[in-house]
Order: structure tokens, then sequence, then C-alpha cells
């Protein structure tokens, strides 16, 4: 059975890079650019997995991986980040479903045995972590890219899985 993952990161071209290599080694992707978004994905369907950045522009793991914790629906989390001092090492370890760090940069053989041994952790010892209850279909706003025969890989960025209130943007266009 594949793992499940949701990268939860503002940036959408490392999103979209992450996602295509994890797809690549045989693992089911979903993305969220905020933490609300994550809310709902966890709410359709718990992740095995979720990969979350620690500064997401207004919102901050070290604030909002608690609440969910306290919520009962943070998954267990592997925090790749460019922002990872001893601080936030510390403020981190004690949420408990919060597995492991990973500082950005890092290199993608890097990223895929942490990912390993975030997922193994989890196998051996399905206690460390209390998983929300999920299920459903994915969801998230980025949108599989597409790699043809000779390896080239198009990116579309995709469209917000939730309806909004705000008007639509006349510079996106449509359709």
């Amino acid at each position: 059975m594949q793992a499940d993952i949701l990268i939860v990161d503002n940036d959408g071209r490392i999103v979209e890079l992450v996602a295509w290599f994890l797809r690549k080694r045989g693992y089911r992707v979903r993305a969220a650019s905020d933490f609300a978004l994550a809310r709902r994905c966890i709410a359709e369907r718990t992740p095995d997995l979720m990969l979350s950045d620690l500064d997401l522009g207004q919102q901050n793991a070290l604030e909002e991986l608690p609440a969910m914790e306290a919520e009962g629906c943070l998954p267990p989390t592997l925090v790749v980040s460019g922002y990872l001092d001893q601080a936030a090492r510390d403020s981190l370890q004690q949420v408990r479903a919060v597995l492991g760090t990973l500082a950005k940069p890092f290199d993608f053989p890097v990223l895929e045995q942490r990912v390993a041994e975030c997922l193994a952790q989890v196998a051996s010892d399905p206690g460390c972590v209390a998983p929300p209850p999920g299920g459903g279909a994915p969801q998230g706003e980025y949108v599989d890219p597409i790699e043809d025969e000779q390896g080239w890989i198009e990116i579309t960025p995709g469209r917000p899985s939730v309806s909004t209130s705000a008007p639509p943007d006349p510079l996106r266009g449509t359709r």
C-alpha cells in the first residue's frame, strides 16, 4: 500500500518539485498552502505523514502544530524548513506528533531517507502519535506535474479546491 503524504508549504515551486519526487518514489501526495487547507485535507483523509514548512507567511508551525495537536488533528509530521534553529527544534520536540526536522535546502536522497524513517517509526509504534479521524477524496491547491516521454515536466498551477467569497482575479484569466 502506498503511503499518503500531505505537504504543507506556501511555495508552490517547492511543493511541485517535492511532490513530483515523492510520487516518482511511489507515494500518494496531496498539498496545502496553509494550515486551514491542511486541516480540511486531514479531515477528508488522514495522511500517513505530513511534511510541514515552519514559516507560511502569516502562519507559523510553531503555533499551528501545537494547536492542531490540541484539536486532535495533527498527523505524524516531519518539519521541513530553512528556518530551523535550536529554539525552534526544542519547541517542536514538545509536540508529540512531530517526528523530526529536516533543514532546507536538502538533497532528495536525504528527504527520501527521512520520510522512510518517519513512516517506519509510525509503523513500528502506532501509539507514537494519535492519528485524527479522516477519510474521503484527496484535496489540495496544486495540480500534479505532468511528465512526458523524454522526462520533461509541465507544472500547471492548480485552482483552490475550496470556493472562496473573493471575486475572481481579472488578471488570471479563465479556463
